[in-house]
């Protein structure tokens, strides 16, 4: 505020705000020389009012430097039309990185002990059924389930008529042979398999799809009770068919069983 009152001169002419604006100018001018302040003043000798302009003392520069980094030396930060992307850059660096650290963790997590899987017999699918088997794995399965093999030969040669051998029968037949075993609760003498001395064919003993099992009154009396006598075969012996297609040719010193 003004300390002293205001002298308005008396040849001022104009309107009393132009002699109040010469009283501020002046107490600006003397009091306030050294602060940026800004002009509102309408001068008094002027008709039209001079431009808003800021009032800076003596040796003060008004521009300001322009600089594309801080003071730390940092880039500037990117512009709104350029943050989209940078934070799609981030988020890709971001998931390589959680990969990399993933990938480290998995080769570094060790490996517990593999468990050898258990063959479920009872459970052959019919496109496993075709699969070969070789004589030890075979004896083995049959073995596991209660079944025995034996050879008047005392051999497994695949080439001897005089031998009983597994090698190249199908998986299907050996899970047949099993089943028979497990449902009829009879005990199981295998005599005959793939060996040599067999009649040829595409469903053959050859191509292992037919085994020959001794003859016990417990597997006697399951075969003929419980399926369907469908005829003679062409050497004499009655055939029995199950509801699998089973077919059992009762021979004189064996069932000769044909697995399809």
């Amino acid at each position: 505020m003004i300390d002293h009152p205001l002298w308005f001169p008396e040849d001022v002419t104009g309107p009393w705000t132009h002699a109040v604006g010469a009283a501020l100018a002046e107490m600006y001018q003397s009091d306030w020389g050294n602060r940026e302040v800004e002009s509102d003043i309408v001068w008094p000798l002027t008709e039209e009012a001079a431009p808003r302009q800021l009032v800076t003392p003596p040796g003060v520069s008004q521009a300001r430097p322009a600089t594309a980094k801080s003071r730390s030396g940092e880039e500037a930060r990117p512009s709104i039309a350029e943050r989209p992307r940078a934070r799609t850059q981030r988020s890709e660096a971001a998931t390589k990185a959680a990969k990399a650290r993933a990938g480290t963790m998995s080769r570094n997590r060790p490996q517990g002990p593999q468990r050898r899987s258990q063959a479920d017999l009872a459970r052959v699918l019919p496109r496993q059924g075709a699969m070969q088997m070789s004589h030890a794995v075979a004896t083995r399965w049959l073995k596991t389930s209660g079944l025995r093999t034996t050879s008047s030969g005392h051999c497994t040669s695949r080439h001897l008529h005089h031998c009983t051998s597994l090698d190249a029968v199908r998986v299907g037949t050996i899970a047949r042979v099993i089943d028979l075993k497990r449902l009829s609760g009879c005990p199981v003498m295998v005599t005959g398999g793939t060996e040599a001395g067999h009649a040829p064919g595409q469903y053959s003993h050859g191509n292992g799809y037919k085994l020959d099992i001794t003859h016990n009154k417990c597997i006697d009396r399951y075969i003929t009770r419980h399926h369907h006598r469908t005829g003679v075969r062409g050497d004499g012996a009655a055939l029995y068919r199950s509801g699998e297609g089973i077919v059992f040719a009762d021979e004189s010193s064996h069932w000769d069983i044909l697995f399809k």
